[in-house]
């Protein structure tokens, strides 16, 4: 622990016989370690739930190809094969304008953890109620494109507003730039969920050679939306912050600089 008095006389009130603010400076804290982190609970949710939904957004965008083009009465989304790339496109670009108007302000209004478990939430619906409404709309060609559409920009938006939500929460489980690189490379492991949904889908291709089209297009809807609400029960145990002894040890957690003010004049803890 050292003591600047020329510090401690800039930032008092220029007096050097008589400083009244006094700089101490501490040994910046090692890195938190992998180990640490991951024995850390609210971290361990927070990439529980993010790999859920790495697994059910992937797995999607896999079957989208046979899901998409698939007639509407047999579960499919009816979206014409030659116009299924080019309606992707679009929605992601309309997906990407709308999450940089939209998440900032929704953010301030409605928190980052509420957002994030409304979120969640909204996926399981989106799997269950986009195969219904194509089915609903089946009378009109032109009709079951659109629906699907929707469905679809909805899917994308909140896949996009997800990952945005998750890397603010990410940042907020490190204390300082150091260990932020290390909880980034840790949350990589949520990627290898994404080799699962080529499993599913491989499965998918194979299970139609012995059921019907519609019995395997019903039967992924509901993996998904199974993925999906898994997922969303485990967005309820996240948490917006880690909390000291219970996730990180307090020894990590130090000021590299303190001040001390006169408490006659003022006081501050920073």
């Amino acid at each position: 622990m050292d003591f600047d008095c020329e510090k401690a006389a800039f930032l008092s009130a220029n007096d050097s016989d008589d400083a009244t603010v006094a700089m101490v400076d501490f040994v910046h804290p090692e890195p938190i370690t992998i180990n640490q982190f991951m024995q850390a609970p609210s971290f361990l949710v927070l990439l529980a739930s993010f790999s859920l939904l790495s697994l059910h957004a992937s797995t999607f965008d896999v079957l989208l190809p046979h899901l998409g083009h698939s007639s509407s009465q047999t579960g499919g989304m009816g979206i014409p094969c030659p116009w299924l790339g080019v309606t992707v496109l679009m929605v992601k670009g309309m997906a990407g304008i709308i999450l940089k108007y939209t998440v900032p302000s929704a953010v301030d209004k409605f928190g980052l953890l509420k957002l994030y478990r409304v979120s969640s939430i909204l996926f399981p619906a989106i799997y269950i109620i986009t195969p219904f409404l194509a089915i609903a709309a089946a009378c009109s060609t032109s009709l079951v494109a659109v629906t699907s559409a929707i469905g679809l920009l909805v899917k994308h938006t909140l896949t996009g507003g997800s990952v945005v939500l998750v890397a603010l929460l990410v940042l907020n489980t490190t204390p300082d730039a150091y260990s932020a690189g290390t909880v980034v490379g840790i949350m990589q492991i949520a990627n290898l969920f994404r080799a699962l949904a080529v499993a599913v889908s491989g499965a998918s291709f194979y299970l139609t050679n012995d059921m019907s089209v519609s019995t395997t297009n019903f039967g992924l809807w509901t993996c998904l939306a199974l993925f999906g609400i898994f997922g969303a029960a485990l967005a309820y145990f996240v948490r917006e912050r880690p909390s000291v002894e219970r996730d990180l040890p307090s020894n990590v957690l130090c000021w590299e600089t303190c001040f001390d003010a006169d408490a006659e004049k003022s006081e501050y803890d920073a």
